[in-house]
This record gives C-alpha cells, structure tokens and sequence, in this order.
C-alpha cells in the first residue's frame, strides 16, 4: 500500500500542506514580501488587524460579493445546463459560446467590462466606477458571473447526462411532469456536481483580485 500511496501523500505534502503552514508562519513575522529578514512579533498582525474598521468593511462586502456571485453563478450554470440537455437545436454551439468567456484572462476581462460599464454610467450621468461603490460592486459580480457560468454550466451538464434515461423514463410512465421529474429525481441526482460547483464558485470568490484590480483599480 505504501508504493500506491506515497507518491500522492507527497505531492498533497510538498504542495498542499508545506505552503500552508509556511503561510500561517508568515503571519507571525512582520516580513514585507521582499527583504530575506523575518522577525517574529507573534499575533500582533492578527491584533492589529481586528482593530482595523477598514479590515471589517472590506470584510463585509467580501462577505456580500461570495454570497450573491456563488448564489447567481450556480443557479444560471444550472438553468442554462438544463436547457442545453433538453435536445434543443444548437445546443453544442451554445455550450461552446456560453463557455468561451472562461477562456479569457481575468485582467482582459476586467478592461473589457470596465470600458462598457463606464459608458453605461456616461449615458445614464453617473459617478465612473472609480468612484461609484454600488457600480463597483455589480459590475464585478457581472463581470464573475459571465466569466464562471459557462465553467459551471459543463460540470452540470456531465452531472445531468450522467442521470440513466430509464428513470426519467419511469417518471414520465408514472405521470410526472416536467417540473417534478425536475425536483424529484435531476436535482437529487446531481447533487455532487452541485457540491463541486459550490466549493469552486466559492473558492473562486474569495481568491478574486485581478479582475476588481483592472475592473476599477480596487477602488473606491
């Protein structure tokens, strides 16, 4: 067992675990990224930081941003994979337009929704996003969601093409409809494509820093 599972336990070691706890010991020193000395001043950065009501308000809209974005990504993948699974005429050339905006950098991305969001402030005689905080804040969950639904939206139609056709059969001789097939039997199916979903959105969420730096500089 030790040569099946050694190879893995020190890959998961040496990537996973090792830049973990060297991160956390990071936390503990007052290094500034660049110089090779690190002195260790214990929780004091954690102190500081909790006493910081700019740390707190970033928090929040973070807070705010991964509930909404994880909630509007997940539900639109999903309606959209539903859709696309029906048989629908076109269906792979959607899949592929829907998927493409994945394919694009989030820094190319930020630019791009940056120049379109702007106008639409110009048109409509509106603080630029750089200083209009409630713009900021749905231009980048725009900006997320049109990157992260088509990514999703393929997981979820593996999740749904995977559901045998026997039971949907047996739904429909049994009488149910579109909408009971819908929540009795897809959804409980799919529910690890749900899961993965979830924790990616998730994840992506809270690790965003390009595309709000090039969406509106990181301000206001």
């Amino acid at each position: 067992w030790l040569i099946f599972a050694m190879p893995g336990c020190l890959v998961f070691f040496m990537v996973v675990m090792v830049p973990f706890f060297y991160g956390f010991y990071l936390t503990l020193t007052d290094w500034d990224g660049i110089s090779s000395e690190k002195t260790i001043v214990g929780l004091s950065n954690y102190i500081s930081v909790m006493q910081d009501t700019e740390f707190w308000q970033s928090m929040f809209l973070t807070l705010k941003y991964v509930f909404i974005s994880v909630l509007l990504v997940n539900i639109l993948a999903f309606l959209i994979a539903y859709l696309l699974t029906n048989g629908m005429k076109g269906q792979n050339f959607f899949r592929s337009g829907f998927f493409t905006p994945n394919l694009i950098g989030g820094v190319v991305l930020g630019y791009i929704w940056k120049v379109l969001i702007n106008c639409v402030l110009l048109l409509v005689k509106e603080p630029l996003l750089a200083l209009n905080s409630t713009a900021g804040f749905w231009g980048l969950i725009i900006l997320m969601v049109w990157q992260q639904v088509g990514y999703m939206m393929i997981i979820y139609i593996a999740g749904l093409q995977a559901i045998p056709d026997s039971l949907i059969e047996a739904a429909q001789i049994d009488g149910a409809k579109p909408l009971q097939t819908l929540f009795k039997i897809k959804l409980p199916m799919v529910m690890s494509s749900i899961t993965i979903c979830v924790f990616l959105t998730l994840t992506n969420s809270f690790k965003l820093f390009d595309q709000n730096m090039a969406l509106t500089n990181g301000d206001p």
